[in-house]
């Protein structure tokens, strides 16, 4: 056999044991197990590794990466439970309850909700950290979960099937248009595949149905047609990526030196583009809002926003060097000071980069949201893996590569669920956060600028 058939063979034998890998993670694994499940992501990790680098043609990987996705069609999400009150939010809206006004654990006590098995399921699978709290889901999400339950009713493999088949379409979508900046940057196309072909997407967001990848799809049609000056088509994607995860919200101080086309100094011009474009993107917002828009939207909304800062906490890196210290300190665990004052310094770093130029240009611009969605979430008191989909995404126009070790590594994370109780293993915290900023260190701060 010559080189290079076996070259072939060794290429199609790797994509696979690639399917194999993806087929065990989803029908065979349990989320305790955890030990087997990092070897199998860092063998998935591996193999894709090989095969971006086996020189196969961009087309036939970019086929290759939605074959792997298809692998999930018809398993059931086993590393999170979120999917259930995904259904449980859509099953509400059609039912005629805001899923923003109505805490799953009182409602279940109504007459029509506990004599149905199906509605106890979700509510019993779900957790009692989704039961106890008011939806936090935007209107993109509520109107997809609705659209699930809509057509798949009480059954729960139709629901999923759905779900993920939204995922898949939007992955595509997002494939589409990514190409396209890659191209008006002048960056290797095969960039997507970071992210298309990268295990944590597919796990994350077609496995475990997460809706980042919904977000992700409406962030990348807003760079597209801000590239091309297309102010109200690129505030409308931007809404919809808004009111799909509320994230893309912190890019909005880093826009205003973009806007700036004619000179290094802050101008009439570039206000007023600026304030045309937060006006579109609040209209866009309300026409999303507008049909699940009550009085107490915002306070209840708001108090389940604010436990994210105040009490949650999960695989933090920051946070938990600075709970300790705290805890030595006062005697108890400062989680809310420490939570509100690193979001102030995630606010305060956005707003340095929105300050440090007064014009930039599109390059810049994508770099400088990567640097923001990183800092966020390197101050935050709580990162489960699929969160970091968005610096990842943003990392695929870019030459900093700090972002796919991350997804590797943050996998390290599920060693929390490896027993009946939640615990962390905080060696395996350190070795992800010491690598992690070692890398963002040698590819950022070594390079004494933050440009691409």
């Amino acid at each position: 056999m010559n080189f290079k058939a076996m070259h072939l063979w060794l290429k199609l034998g790797s994509a696979f044991l690639l399917c194999l890998v993806y087929y065990q993670i989803g029908y065979e694994l349990e989320r305790p197990q955890f030990w087997l499940l990092f070897s199998l992501y860092s063998l998935a990790f591996g193999l894709s590794i090989y095969l971006y680098k086996s020189g196969i043609k961009l087309k036939y990987l970019i086929g290759l990466s939605f074959l792997f996705k298809f692998i999930f069609l018809f398993s059931v999400p086993e590393l999170s439970q979120d999917f259930y009150r995904f259904i449980w939010d859509g099953m509400l809206n059609v039912k005629g309850y805001n899923p923003y006004l109505h805490l799953p654990i009182d409602l279940i006590h109504l007459e029509f909700m506990k004599d149905q098995y199906f509605n106890r399921m979700l509510y019993e699978k779900m957790g009692n950290l989704n039961a106890s709290n008011y939806s936090t889901y935007p209107p993109i999400a509520q109107l997809f979960y609705s659209f699930s339950y809509a057509i798949s009713g009480n059954d729960l493999m139709q629901n999923i099937i759905v779900l993920r088949l939204v995922n898949i379409i939007a992955e595509a979508g997002l494939t589409v248009f990514g190409l396209k900046i890659l191209s008006d940057l002048k960056r290797p196309k095969s960039q997507i595949l970071f992210f298309i072909l990268n295990p944590l997407v597919i796990l994350e967001s077609t496995f475990s149905l997460h809706f980042e990848v919904v977000m992700l799809f409406f962030l990348v049609l807003s760079l597209y047609y801000l590239y091309r000056s297309k102010i109200y088509m690129s505030a409308l994607g931007l809404a919809g990526a808004v009111v799909s995860k509320m994230l893309p919200l912190m890019f909005l101080p880093i826009l205003f030196p973009y806007f700036n086309k004619k000179s290094n100094t802050f101008n009439r011009h570039q206000i007023l583009n600026y304030l045309k474009y937060i006006l579109d993107l609040v209209l866009g917002i309300i026409l999303f809002y507008f049909g699940f828009w009550n009085d107490d939207l915002f306070v209840k909304s708001s108090k389940t926003l604010s436990l994210y800062f105040s009490s949650f906490e999960f695989n933090a890196g920051l946070y938990y060097v600075l709970r300790w210290i705290g805890f030595k300190w006062s005697g108890y665990n400062m989680i809310d000071v420490i939570g509100t004052g690193l979001s102030i310094l995630s606010l305060i770093f956005i707003l340095f980069l929105s300050l440090k130029h007064k014009r930039i240009e599109f390059q810049k611009l994508i770099s400088y949201m990567l640097f923001a969605s990183t800092a966020y979430y390197l101050f935050s008191t709580t990162i489960h893996p699929w969160y970091i989909m968005l610096p990842l995404l943003l990392s695929v126009f870019t030459r900093y590569n700090y972002m796919l070790i991350w997804s590797w590594l943050i996998f390290l994370s599920y060693s929390a669920y490896r027993l009946e109780v939640v615990e962390e293993n905080f060696w395996l915290l350190g070795i992800q956060y010491t690598a992690i900023l070692s890398i963002i260190g040698y590819e950022v701060i070594s390079k004494r600028k933050l440009v691409s």
